[in-house]
């Protein structure tokens, strides 16, 4: 079966257990660096948004035999109905008030080439190989806390506002959230060891990286727009410092020590970015330098 007859079949199972209490369809939905997923989408009332549930993940399971379409309608189904209910609490005219929106407005790094389309929308800003995009964050959800809602060109014609006011504001609202996490990665890994599990750490060659992220660990990327934190983590390490794009949600910080070459980092980076990230998330293949003395950051392979 193909997806979209697979998809066609979900909608028809949804609808069936919704008995007319939501409107549901099958869109296509834009993902991070041009990846198209399919969805269905739900709204309850004329007005709210909209939440979608997307099926690319349950096709694999399908296809795999692990799961069935009878299950799908019914898990998709009810996730749908709780998100809407979730909405319910939301008002969704935040997103066209500039004065109640600006104070939820976020900004998120994505790469630059692989999001061509999505940046003739949307206003954005270069930074290295990166673009800044914005969303605006609305409470109400129960699994995550909030919505986010890209901000495109239509909101800026609203607001009347220009793509500089977006990201100082966006800046400005980054320490909202809570200060940066800049975390030592071997006491990272420690923690996830199980009581009684013996230390993997033991033995292994010391080599000291942390990572950067946000409170919330969702866009944490972000981060590396703080120029104040970048010269903490300058002051604290005492050297100029290697930037690892590992995802859109988390850096990877390595002192300069002269181990390993700026190629060598770049070559691991295009190597994990292919094999293990998901594309959806997928940041970067370069590597970043970070020199005090410049208090900036610049490609460095």
């Amino acid at each position: 079966m193909r997806l979209e007859e697979f998809a066609e079949e979900v909608l028809k199972g949804v609808e069936e257990k919704a008995g007319g209490s939501l409107e549901v369809r099958i869109v296509p939905g834009a993902k991070n660096n041009g990846i198209t997923l399919t969805g269905i989408t739900a709204s309850k009332h004329e007005g709210k948004g909209g939440v979608c549930i997307y099926l690319d993940n349950y096709y694999e399971g399908y296809c795999d035999g692990r799961i069935t379409l009878g299950w799908i309608a019914e898990d998709v189904y009810g996730k749908l109905m709780e998100h809407c209910n979730d909405l319910d609490g939301v008002d969704m005219g935040v997103l066209w008030d500039w004065e109640a929106a600006k104070g939820r407005i976020r900004a998120k790094l994505v790469n630059r080439e692989m999001n061509r389309e999505l940046l003739k929308k949307v206003p954005y800003r270069e930074f290295l190989d990166l673009a800044v995009i914005y969303y605006v964050t609305l409470d109400g959800l129960s699994e995550s806390g909030t919505a986010a809602f890209t901000v495109s060109d239509q909101n800026m014609e609203v607001w009347r506002k220009d793509e500089n006011a977006l990201y100082q504001m966006a800046v400005s609202n980054m320490r909202l959230d809570g200060e940066p996490v800049f975390e030592d990665m071997e006491e990272i890994i420690r923690s996830m060891i199980p009581d009684g599990m013996p230390d993997l750490a033991v033995g292994m060659p010391k080599i000291r990286s942390y990572v950067l992220t946000n409170p919330k660990k969702v866009f944490g990327a972000v981060e590396l727009l703080d120029g104040n934190t970048l010269t903490e983590i300058g002051d604290k390490l005492g050297s100029d410092y290697m930037v690892l794009p590992s995802s859109l949600h988390e850096s990877i910080i390595l002192p300069v020590d002269g181990r390993i070459s700026y190629q060598e980092l770049a070559d691991i980076v295009t190597d994990i970015n292919r094999n293990v990230v998901s594309i959806v998330e997928r940041l970067s293949d370069h590597v970043y330098l970070y020199e005090r003395k410049e208090g900036a950051l610049r490609i460095a392979a």
